[in-house]
């Protein structure tokens, strides 16, 4: 039988964890010559299994959707290869169809059509596992970027009436733009009157002076003043009045 190798790294921690792709590529080669398979082709890249197109692992399904032969689909584990189930869908349509037998070194484990309903509940676990994982890292990522936030960090591009720059301790943050920041004062102050619509503050504190940050500066549209008002890095500020009141309109 002919098998497709896929290796994959999505962070710097796992190329230092012997889990990098030349890693990847010789256990799965060893593993090939074992099982007696004939290697058609290797895919190996470093994208997330997360992203929502994942370009190169819709190349190895349509290899195996126009090959004539039934292909092993050969990788390290199953968090190599899938984090969600909805690759699942993808894979399992093939195993039924017979043109596919999924290999998981290091589980130890083949999926093929004639699988019971063990192996299949094995894979499946394996697949809530990896996304399980998944969802943590999101979280953590989304506390961390949140506290960073309420401590002062940026690291994005200033909104409107802000800078980027770095302070004394190495850190991306951003500072006040003094020629801007009580203009995006204003809006806040203007939108919590109630009678203005953001087309119109948007129009009032462009007329006032407030441009766009680009190279050629232009009057402040209705989804940059919705952007403004639902910012949570200027909207905290407001509330806590480090930089800003609304009745206050000086930096």
């Amino acid at each position: 039988m002919e098998a497709i190798i896929l290796a994959r790294v999505s962070t710097e921690e796992q190329m230092s964890e012997g889990q990098s792709i030349p890693a990847q590529l010789a256990r799965a080669r060893e593993y090939a010559a074992r099982k007696d398979l004939e290697i058609q082709s290797e895919h190996q890249f470093d994208e997330s299994s997360t992203k929502d197109r994942r370009k190169k692992f819709e190349q190895v399904i349509d290899e195996i959707k126009e090959s004539k032969e039934k292909v092993a689909l050969v990788v390290e584990t199953v968090d190599r290869l899938q984090r969600s189930f909805r690759e699942s869908v993808l894979l399992d349509e093939l195993r039924k169809q017979d043109k596919l037998e999924l290999h998981f070194i290091r589980e130890n484990l083949i999926i093929h059509k004639e699988s019971n309903s063990s192996e299949i509940q094995r894979w499946d676990l394996a697949v809530f596992v990896a996304k399980s994982y998944v969802l943590q890292v999101s979280d953590n990522v989304k506390r961390t970027f949140e506290r960073k936030i309420r401590n002062g960090e940026f690291f994005h591009k200033a909104p409107i009436g802000y800078m980027n720059t770095t302070n004394e301790k190495g850190e991306k943050v951003i500072v006040p733009d003094q020629a801007k920041v009580h203009l995006v004062a204003k809006i806040f102050e203007l939108y919590a009157v109630g009678t203005y619509s953001m087309a119109t503050v948007a129009k009032m504190v462009g007329e006032m002076g407030l441009k766009s940050s680009t190279k050629t500066p232009k009057m402040p549209k209705l989804r940059q003043i919705e952007a403004i008002l639902k910012n949570p890095f200027i909207t905290a500020r407001c509330s806590t009045r480090t930089n800003y009141t609304l009745t206050n309109t000086n930096p």
